[in-house]
């Protein structure tokens, strides 16, 4: 399975930690949907760079 190139985690973690941001400044009007998206996303980010990171290593 082939991996995610770096720039395409590293947009990943921008838009992650934009959501977030977003999700928690307007949680009273839009609920907490962004926020658990954005954490979702960050989550997923770290663990695709931490693969990433890991097979460049060998």
């Amino acid at each position: 399975m082939k991996q995610l190139p770096m720039w395409m985690i590293v947009t990943m973690v921008v838009l992650a930690a934009l959501m977030t941001w977003v999700g928690w400044i307007e949680r009273h009007e839009v609920g907490p949907v962004p926020l658990v998206v954005g954490i979702v996303w960050i989550a997923f980010a770290l663990a695709s760079a931490g693969g990433w990171l890991a097979q460049d290593s060998e």
